[in-house]
């Protein structure tokens, strides 16, 4: 080793340290706000991937204080956006590992762009492979998050998940593809869960309701639906769902 690597491999290490002490005050919620808004600050200004990764665990947990806790995650968000595409490898792999990706998400789309943030979202989507507490967990806030999202990948993600065998992740897809409302393939398959006999009244009552809402034309499925729907509601003459 010579004498700048010695002197280089001590920088790391403090690097390190800092970083991790700046990490524990960041996560600290009986910290007080000003001194995890100097966590932030310093952090971002390190930049490593180190202490980028620090500051995305940020997002998870809430303060008490709502206006607080808004103010530090649009601080580490601001520092994410500043950090540019440096952020990109942390950010996915955070995505790809943790709950709380609302936010993180929202970053890399900013960052890297929405295609790069959806392949990564059905990435991680894809690497599930249980249904317990924690992996259901991670699976509604993605499921969740690729409302905010509008090319055929996740129209096709969200028609497939209307299959889960979870009700809320069914509930999420559903929610997703009303925002597709201007393709017919998804509006099929929304008004097809009136159709499967053992839906729950939830799920039935929440595509009832976006039939109301929106005026689509179910013609085609008149016969079925007529026998599918509460009493209270009809399908009539145009093929549009009425209240009676």
């Amino acid at each position: 080793m010579g004498f700048l690597d010695f002197f280089s491999g001590n920088k790391d290490a403090r690097d390190e340290k800092t970083v991790d002490r700046l990490k524990k005050k960041l996560l600290n919620k009986h910290q007080q706000t000003a001194e995890r808004k100097r966590a932030i600050e310093l952090l971002a200004n390190l930049g490593s991937e180190a202490a980028i990764s620090a500051l995305l665990h940020r997002f998870s947990f809430h303060t008490p204080g709502t206006i607080v806790d808004e103010e530090e995650k649009d601080m580490v968000f601001e520092a994410l956006q500043q950090a540019g595409p440096k952020a990109i490898p942390p950010l996915e792999e955070f995505i790809r590992r943790e709950n709380t990706v609302y936010w993180p998400i929202r970053a890399l789309a900013e960052i890297g762009g929405e295609e790069r943030a959806v392949d990564t979202v059905l990435a991680s989507l894809d690497s599930i492979e249980d249904r317990f507490e924690q992996s259901m967990n991670r699976m509604t806030q993605l499921v969740s998050c690729l409302r905010d999202f509008h090319s055929p990948k996740v129209m096709e993600r969200l028609i497939a998940l209307l299959e889960d065998e979870d009700e809320e992740i069914r509930f999420l897809a559903l929610d997703g593809l009303s925002t597709f409302d201007d393709e017919q393939d998804a509006v099929e398959a929304i008004v097809s869960r009136l159709l499967v006999e053992d839906e729950t009244v939830r799920i039935k009552t929440f595509v009832t309701d976006l039939l109301l809402e929106r005026h689509w034309n179910v013609k085609k499925n008149r016969k079925a639906l007529s026998e599918q729907l509460p009493a209270q509601y009809f399908v009539d003459d145009t093929g549009v769902v009425q209240r009676r």
